[in-house]
C-alpha cells in the first residue's frame, strides 16, 4: 500500500514538472490564421507565435511550421534552425493615388459639380439651364465610365495625373470605337462623346490652368453607334388579352397610356382633378412641358369610374402603391413590377408585348396619323418642347402592319362603353 501510493507521488510530480505542447489552433480573429498560444517559459505571460499563413486550406505547410516550433520551443532544434514562419510576401509599393492639380480628374469632378449644381430637385418646375436628377445620374455614370477607360488604358489611378494634352486623338477614337461596338444607339454614343468634350472644353477655365487640346476635336474619325430599331407596337389581340387579365385600376392606367401618352413617371405625378370629361391640363414630369387637349372619351369613363371607387380627395396623387407610395419613386418602380406581372397573367411576353411605354409609342401613332394634325399638337400631345425631333417620328403614314391596332385604337378612343364583361362588375 505505502509502495503504491509513493508511485502516485512521483507521478504526479513528474506530471506537474512535464512542459505542455500548445496545439495547432486556425482562426479568422484578427486574420491570425493559423498560429499556436503558449505562456513565456521566463515570464509566463500568454503569447502567440503567428506562422504568416491565413488560408485554411494551407494547413499542411503550417503543420510543418509547427513542428519545426515545436522542436525550438523545447530546445530540440540544435544548431540547424527551421523555419518557423512562411515568408511574408512583399508588398508592392503604394501608388500615388493623389489627385494632381489639373488633372483631367479633378477637371471632371469640377464638371459633374457644376451639373449638379443645376439639376432640378423633387417636383421643382423646369427653368432654363437646368436638367433633372435622372439626366443628372446618367450623366455622371458616362464621366465615370470614360474616366476608367483611360485608367484602363493608361495604368491605375492615371486619370489622377494626365492632364489635358495628355489626351490623345486615339484615346478618344478607341474609346468611341468601343461603345459603338457594344451596340449603343447613335444618340448614346453622341452623348457621350459630348461629354468629353465639354470636359475638355472646361479645362480651359483660369482654375485649371487654361489647358487647351494639342489636337484638332474636328479632326478625328468618328464611329457612329447603332441605328434606332424600329418601334414594335401591341396587336389588337395583345391589348385585348391584357385588358381582360387586369383590373379596374390596371386598366385606366393602360388608357391613360394610350389615350393621353402618359408613362409610368407622368401615372406616378398625376392628381385627382387634372383630367375631366371635356379637357385635361398636365404637366410632365421629365420636361415640365405643358401638356392639354381634349380628354377621349374611354380614357374619362375610366377614369371617373376610378375616382369614384377610390375616394381620394382633390389635388390628391390619383395611383398609388400599397403602402401609399407613388408608382415610381428613388426605391421602387412598382408600375414596371405591375406590368411584368401583367404580361405574365395575360399569356404575353416581351417579344410579343414590350414594356409600358409602348402604350404611349401606341397613341402617339394614333394621335400622329389624324387628319389635320399639325407637328406642333403632336408634340404638346408627347409634352416634348419646341426644339424636339422625335415628333417628326409619327408624322408620318401608319405601316400596313398596324392599321388594324391604329383603327381599333381610335374606335375604342371615342367610346364609352366598357368591353370586358369583368369591367362592368368592377
Amino acid at each position: 500500500m505505502v509502495h503504491n501510493r509513493l508511485d502516485y507521488t512521483r507521478s504526479f510530480a513528474l506530471a506537474k514538472t512535464r512542459q505542455r505542447i500548445p496545439k495547432l489552433r486556425f482562426t479568422t480573429w484578427r486574420k491570425l490564421g493559423w498560429h499556436v498560444a503558449f505562456r513565456d517559459p521566463k515570464t509566463g505571460t500568454p503569447r502567440k507565435h503567428l506562422f504568416n499563413i491565413r488560408d485554411r486550406e494551407r494547413e499542411a505547410e503550417a503543420r510543418v511550421l509547427y513542428h519545426a516550433w515545436v522542436a525550438e520551443h523545447l530546445g530540440a532544434n540544435g544548431q540547424s534552425k527551421l523555419p518557423t514562419k512562411a515568408p511574408v510576401p512583399v508588398r508592392a509599393p503604394k501608388r500615388d493615388t493623389r489627385i494632381l492639380s489639373g488633372s483631367i480628374a479633378e477637371i471632371a469632378s469640377g464638371f459633374l459639380d457644376a451639373e449638379e449644381a443645376r439639376a432640378r430637385v423633387g417636383s421643382e418646375p423646369r427653368r432654363r439651364g437646368t436638367i433633372a436628377a435622372p439626366v443628372l445620374r446618367d450623366r455622371q455614370k458616362c464621366v465615370h465610365e470614360f474616366l476608367g477607360f483611360l485608367n484602363t488604358q493608361h495604368g491605375p489611378s492615371a486619370v489622377a495625373r494626365m492632364r489635358i494634352a495628355d489626351l490623345q486623338m486615339e484615346d478618344v477614337e478607341q474609346y468611341n470605337r468601343d461603345i459603338a461596338k457594344r451596340g449603343l444607339s447613335a444618340s448614346q454614343v453622341s452623348k457621350r462623346l459630348q461629354l468629353i468634350k465639354a470636359i475638355i472644353d472646361r479645362a480651359g477655365r483660369p482654375e485649371h490652368g487654361k489647358q487647351i487640346l494639342t489636337w484638332n476635336w474636328d479632326s478625328r474619325d468618328v464611329a457612329h453607334g447603332a441605328p434606332p430599331q424600329q418601334r414594335r407596337l401591341p396587336t389588337v389581340e395583345n391589348l385585348r388579352s391584357l385588358l381582360a387579365a387586369t383590373d379596374l385600376r390596371g386598366r385606366t392606367m393602360i388608357w391613360l397610356g394610350i389615350g393621353l401618352g402618359l408613362g409610368a413617371r407622368d401615372l406616378s405625378v398625376i392628381r385627382v382633378g387634372q383630367i375631366d370629361e371635356e379637357a385635361y391640363d398636365l404637366r410632365r414630369a421629365k420636361t415640365g412641358v405643358e401638356r392639354y387637349g381634349s380628354t377621349p372619351p374611354i380614357v374619362w369613363a375610366y377614369v371617373s369610374k376610378y375616382q369614384t371607387r377610390m375616394c381620394r380627395p382633390h389635388g390628391q396623387v390619383l395611383f398609388v402603391t400599397r403602402t401609399g407610395k407613388p408608382l415610381v419613386h428613388t426605391k421602387g418602380k412598382a408600375l414596371g413590377i405591375w406590368w411584368n406581372t401583367l404580361r405574365e397573367r395575360a399569356g404575353e411576353s416581351k417579344e410579343t408585348v414590350p414594356g409600358f411605354y409602348t402604350l404611349r409609342h401606341l397613341g402617339a401613332t394614333e394621335f400622329g396619323s389624324r387628319p389635320g394634325t399639325s407637328i406642333g399638337d403632336v408634340k404638346r400631345w408627347l409634352g416634348h418642347t419646341s426644339s424636339s425631333d422625335m415628333a417628326d417620328v409619327y408624322m408620318r403614314p401608319v405601316s400596313p402592319e398596324y392599321k388594324k391596332v391604329v383603327q381599333w385604337v381610335r374606335r375604342r378612343l371615342t367610346s364609352t362603353r366598357f368591353k370586358s364583361k369583368r369591367a362592368r362588375t368592377q
